[in-house]
């Protein structure tokens, strides 16, 4: 065996005792399950963070009036989601019984999956809730998706090998959610602008509701981890934005 084929051995085997680390700590890093901090800004070692576009305050009422009307859409590009269960279930644990006649509910709450995949250029938290309720996901010139560990004693080739297996990845769900509370002597009157240009915008009012105080708001969830898998995030965030929804009840 000549010195150069010996040379390639050892460079092979140096890129070998750099990658297993990396390989096996990016591994443990996303693997879901029953890990969930207290706190519950990460589950074995998923960070997880929940925003809202403002904050909403309903009136308290009696145990036997806690009667909600749970309606549950999904226009994004995701299928098989299963939310609306998730969402029950939360509210169950909150003390309300569910119903499927409206006529009977004390709240109705009216939710729409906006999205559900990658935090991208194009597709982040901050943009998304600046959108607020019926805005559109817009980007950021921050990008939380990515992050790149470089260097090596190999220079630049094997340094980018381990970034892309140490890479941060993110997922987000964004839901937009209508709350409604019965309330009696109550007017609640929408309207929706639209821009025509010059600064000039238009509001269309619909007909006004009678007894029913209206809430709207957007909930935003992110899952992030090292090398982090959409089917690890999904459970995560459909539980994490559910949570977050059923909170707002009183």
């Amino acid at each position: 065996m000549n010195l150069k084929s010996i040379k390639k051995i050892k460079i092979f085997a140096l890129i070998l005792a750099l990658l297993i680390p990396a390989l096996a700590f990016s591994g443990c890093a996303t693997t879901a399950g029953n890990g969930t901090s207290a706190s519950g800004l990460s589950s074995n070692g998923v960070g997880l963070s929940t925003k809202m576009s403002s904050s909403i305050f309903l009136q308290p009422v009696a145990p036997q009036d806690k009667i909600v009307y749970v309606s549950v859409r999904n226009t994004s590009t995701a299928t098989g989601l299963n939310f609306r269960q998730q969402l029950i279930s939360e509210l169950i644990s909150e003390g309300y019984k569910i119903t499927n006649n409206p006529q009977e509910a004390n709240f109705m709450l009216m939710s729409n999956i906006l999205y559900i995949g990658k935090t991208t250029k194009s597709y982040t938290m901050a943009g998304a809730l600046a959108g607020g309720f019926g805005g559109a996901l817009i980007g950021s010139r921050y990008n939380t998706a990515t992050g790149v560990v470089g260097g090596g004693l190999l220079g630049a080739a094997v340094g980018g090998l381990i970034g892309d297996l140490l890479k941060h990845k993110a997922y987000m769900m964004v839901v937009d959610i209508q709350l409604e509370q019965r309330q009696k002597g109550s007017y609640t009157t929408n309207g929706t602008s639209a821009s025509e240009g010059l600064g000039n915008s238009t509001t269309t009012y619909n007909a006004g509701v009678k007894n029913w105080a209206i809430y709207r708001d957007r909930v935003v969830s992110q899952a992030k981890a090292i090398n982090l898998q959409f089917s690890t995030a999904e459970p995560l965030l459909k539980k994490q934005i559910a949570h977050a929804i059923a909170n707002l009840m009183p």
